[in-house]
């Protein structure tokens, strides 16, 4: 009998079919071959596909040859999955379709009318999918993502020691799934490294590295400085909350066991934004203080600014910035970006009720660089604040003087990799279209040109088919709507009302370890 063959694809939210891909942005999803890692590569036939690396996905032979699509994707890439679904239908009619990840959790009555299987809950149930489809006896013995189906590369490996994150921000993806935190065993995190080879750095895709018992943080960092020594990798990085900079030897742990650097999500400078974000955990130090301390241990710092144009004046945001610019001690900014009230977060659900939303708006337009809400200021005013961080919202010279007197001071603290990277945030602050996606790349006075405001930003070409396509399946290019024209919930969300609304006082989950809720 011949093996069911797979064809796991992780879909991004593009606008035009000429898009580039991000193969260089860092980090890069690893969730098709987590998935793929769930199965037996003896029973089952498996290729992988990520629209984020490579640009939008259109291999009709790949969809022809393939018995299982499996789908997907963070919030904004549900117009895409449901694209993809229509071109392998119509060059494959019986192919099946799963889709899964937040979406699946957030809009499980509204995901059945596109998909055969909405799969809501974590990797493993790949298992049961699989089997659900071509019988049992399909898992892995041993679950390990499979490193060996992505593009090979010595440079930067990826691994996972944890799921979720125990903070419950205003406007996070993890805080409207409401997951427990949970920290993997120790000889997973291994296995991991060992099955991915040298990398010259293991970068830890964890949303709270830090999260869990102390305990399980010192026994990880004994961990990776054991392997570390041994040379299975030339240095690590990860992202973690705030509160790991309040103890001054974590630094030390963490440099000691091999570490290059953190991301951690700084989003304001302002402790009254940070209050309103419900980032409780960075209210513990000023903000510039852990930036400092962290580039000062040898160890470099990457954060975003998370701009909310409902809470915050314009001129307080262009105040923010000028400091961060003008302070060397500081690394740059890795990207800016608009505050998105994600479907099922708290942030969604005041702005719906306020009636903050933006008319007409549509899940592909919550990217982080357009307009979704009603700001404090005119609107005009937004639109050109937003056009202008879309071309560079720091400006150049400053941008190159701040780059010039941090390699100054940390040359000699930072490691060659750490400083390069330090440094990389001011070609990002002052070309911010070469990390973004393809519509911001189009020319004004042509198809794709950016409006900056939710509800009137142009499609593009993916929203028309590649090929001839049944008219059944013409609805899958229609883009999803969030609100109608009255800045209410869009009909086709009142079936998922319970999952996008339900209550959330941003109350952490227990957290847990290697599965069990611990005190």
């Amino acid at each position: 009998m011949a093996k069911p063959r797979i064809l796991i694809l992780n879909c991004y939210s593009d606008n035009h079919r000429g898009a580039r891909g991000n193969p260089w942005i860092v980090p890069q999803s690893i969730a098709p071959a987590v998935l793929a890692g769930m199965l037996d590569p003896a029973r089952v036939e498996i290729r992988l596909a990520c629209e984020f690396r490579n640009g939008p996905f259109e291999d009709l032979r790949a969809l022809q040859w393939a018995d299982l699509l499996v789908l997907s994707g963070l919030n904004p890439s549900f117009d895409r999955m449901k694209q993809v679904t229509a071109h392998a239908r119509a060059v494959n009619p019986g192919i099946v379709v799963a889709m899964g990840g937040p979406l699946a959790r957030m809009l499980p009555n509204l995901s059945r009318r596109y998909f055969d299987y909405v799969c809501g809950d974590d990797a493993e149930q790949m298992v049961s999918l699989v089997d659900a489809v071509f019988g049992p006896g399909h898992a892995a013995e041993v679950p390990m993502p499979r490193h060996d189906l992505l593009p090979a590369s010595r440079i930067i490996g990826y691994v996972e020691s944890s799921r979720n994150c125990n903070f419950r921000c205003s406007f996070c993806a993890m805080t409207a799934e409401d997951r427990a935190f949970m920290a993997y065993d120790l000889d997973d995190i291994r296995r991991q490294i060992d099955a991915l080879g040298y990398r010259q750095c293991v970068m830890f895709l964890d949303q709270n590295f830090f999260g869990g018992p102390r305990s399980y943080f010192a026994a990880r960092m004994a961990l990776l400085k054991e392997l570390f020594e041994q040379g299975k990798f030339g240095g690590w990085a990860a992202l973690v909350t705030a509160d790991f900079f309040a103890n001054a030897d974590n630094l030390v742990r963490a440099r000691e066991s091999g570490c290059i650097g953190f991301f951690s999500g700084v989003e304001s400078f302002s402790r009254v934004q940070l209050t309103a974000f419900n980032k409780k955990q960075n209210l513990l130090q000023p903000q510039e203080e852990i930036i400092q301390s962290c580039l000062e241990a040898g160890l470099v710092f990457h954060y975003g600014l998370i701009f909310d144009l409902v809470e915050q004046r314009i001129d307080e945001l262009l105040a923010e910035t000028d400091f961060i610019v003008a302070n060397p001690r500081i690394t740059l900014p890795s990207f800016l970006g608009f505050a998105i009230p994600m479907l099922g977060t708290p942030l969604f659900g005041t702005r719906l009720r306020e009636g903050l939303l933006l008319p007409n708006l549509r899940l592909r337009d919550m990217d982080g660089r357009s307009l979704v809400c009603r700001p404090v200021d005119p609107i005009e005013k937004a639109i050109a604040f937003a056009a202008l961080m879309d071309s560079g919202l720091l400006a150049k010279r400053k941008v190159a003087m701040h780059a010039w007197r941090f390699f100054r001071r940390y040359r000699t603290t930072l490691s060659g990799w750490g400083l390069l990277s330090g440094l990389a945030n001011a070609w990002a602050m002052s070309y911010p279209r070469l990390g973004s996606n393809g519509r911001d790349g189009i020319r004004p006075g042509r198809e794709g040109c950016r409006s900056y405001l939710g509800g009137s930003e142009a499609l593009g070409s993916l929203y028309r088919p590649r090929i001839r396509i049944p008219e059944r399946y013409h609805g899958h290019f229609e883009p999803l709507c969030v609100t109608d024209a009255d800045g209410e919930l869009h009909d086709d969300l009142i079936d998922d009302a319970a999952s996008l609304l339900r209550p959330s006082g941003g109350v952490a989950t227990i957290p847990t370890y290697n599965g069990v809720a611990v005190p």
